[in-house]
């Protein structure tokens, strides 16, 4: 048989094309976005030795605001930290080894995007940052074998004595996303 133009190759076995997952920019296709929510994906760049990761570039301009904390938080295998929101705080979170899910519902009175929910995945292999502003319940899931770490750049240093964090129960009636 030749390959021609005209011919039209003919399969011994029917299969189902498949529904496309990204865009050319390899953002989701199923993405639903939410206002003020940003993600943005990071290649990392392999050395001789491993490789190099760069986690935050103000040149990056994903928010004009500063940065008052660095911390990490690392979930166990299958663990769920869900679902919390702050009133004034910006997270930005980068899982920085495992993989993690994040979901977001958007609870904002005022925003466009009131009520949508968004899900994100990253990890080690593939690399993002998740900008999320204050009005915005998030939460993770830990989808590695093994334990995840997510590093939190917050624009705003926690406070002791009187924390911008608000908790809802992980599977709130008013939050239409089910873990």
């Amino acid at each position: 048989m030749t390959s021609g133009a005209s011919e039209k190759l003919r399969l011994t076995v029917a299969g189902v094309p498949d529904r496309q997952l990204v865009r050319s920019d390899w953002a989701g296709v199923d993405e639903i976005g939410i206002d003020g929510v940003d993600v943005k994906l990071i290649a990392s760049v392999l050395t001789d030795n491993g490789a190099l990761t760069e986690l935050w570039r103000a040149d990056w301009m994903l928010d004009p605001l500063g940065i008052g904390q660095v911390f990490q938080r690392t979930l166990n295998r299958g663990a769920l930290s869900a679902w919390h929101v702050h009133l004034q705080t910006t997270d930005r979170l980068v899982c920085a080894t495992g993989q993690i899910l994040v979901a977001l519902f958007d609870a904002r009175e005022a925003s466009p995007t009131r009520g949508a929910v968004a899900t994100v995945r990253m990890g080690e292999r593939r690399p993002g940052i998740v900008t999320i502003p204050p009005g915005v319940y998030h939460g993770a899931r830990n989808l590695a074998d093994g334990p995840s770490t997510l590093v939190n750049i917050v624009d705003i240093a926690y406070c002791y004595e009187s924390p911008d964090h608000l908790r809802a129960p992980a599977d709130s009636p008013e939050i239409p996303y089910r873990w």
